[in-house]
């Protein structure tokens, strides 16, 4: 856990926090990699400064969305600033949907090349939490369990016992989907996989979560995280399922 780095600088120092550094980080990756996947791939430089500007707006729409959302689900008992990453992820599709239309940009080209550098900027966000001490996971007496600092977040509940650093979990998830989405994965089966794959570990990474999750009465056992992962397994199916049906014909 490292959660601020200090900055010297004279009689005033000042610090930057670890966590906004890294989502700094994240979405410089983001733009980067999409715009030389589009260079790559020799597509129109004006249509793809277009995209880069639609993602640009969806990057700070879904920022938004997710403050607004975060604060709904914990009942308004967060910090303005904290934001969660799925309804992040959903609010940044939708905006990016409406921005691409009303650009003329065809979102789903631009869409497949997006997937790989999505997975690379979650997971430094993901690295952000665990610096920062958030987002930490259940105790645990496996060789896996860190034992965060005594001000953080998890001693605050759980004292100082291990707890699973799901944060690292989920970002090895995310490294692993990049590769494979970028590398292995034909470009049209990308979306349904990153949606299937995301949803079924965010899923069960959820499992081993130790923080407050929030609550949706739908399905009361569920955390409002495995509500939107079974989500996004669906819409993952049901892209699978066209994709099969546009095959045999």
């Amino acid at each position: 856990m490292w959660p601020v780095i200090p900055i010297p600088f004279g009689t005033h120092p000042g610090q930057i926090h670890t966590y906004s550094l890294l989502i700094a980080l994240g979405v410089c990756h983001l733009f980067i990699g999409v715009d030389a996947a589009a260079r790559r791939q020799k597509l129109g430089r004006a249509e793809s400064g277009k995209y880069l500007y639609c993602l640009g707006l969806a990057s700070g729409g879904g920022w938004v969305f997710a403050m607004v959302v975060t604060r709904w689900l914990y009942g308004g008992h967060v910090p303005w600033g904290t934001a969660a990453a799925m309804p992040g992820l959903i609010g940044g599709a939708a905006i990016l949907f409406v921005a691409a239309k009303a650009f003329h940009v065809p979102l789903r080209q631009y869409l497949e090349l997006t997937i790989p550098y999505l997975c690379y900027m979650h997971a430094w966000g993901r690295l952000g939490c665990f610096m920062a001490g958030c987002c930490h996971g259940a105790p645990t007496d496996s060789f896996l369990g860190v034992q965060f600092p005594a001000d953080s977040p998890a001693c605050q509940l759980h004292g100082v016992l291990p707890v699973h650093p799901t944060q690292l979990y989920e970002m090895g998830l995310l490294i692993a989907l990049g590769l494979a989405t970028q590398l292995k994965v034909p470009p049209r089966h990308r979306i349904a996989v990153y949606l299937i794959a995301y949803g079924t570990g965010r899923f069960f990474v959820e499992y081993l979560r130790g923080d407050n999750r929030g609550a949706i009465s739908l399905i009361p056992p569920l955390s409002p995280s495995q509500h939107l992962a079974i989500l996004f397994v669906i819409a993952g199916g049901c892209l699978a399922v066209r994709h099969l049906r546009l095959a045999k014909r």
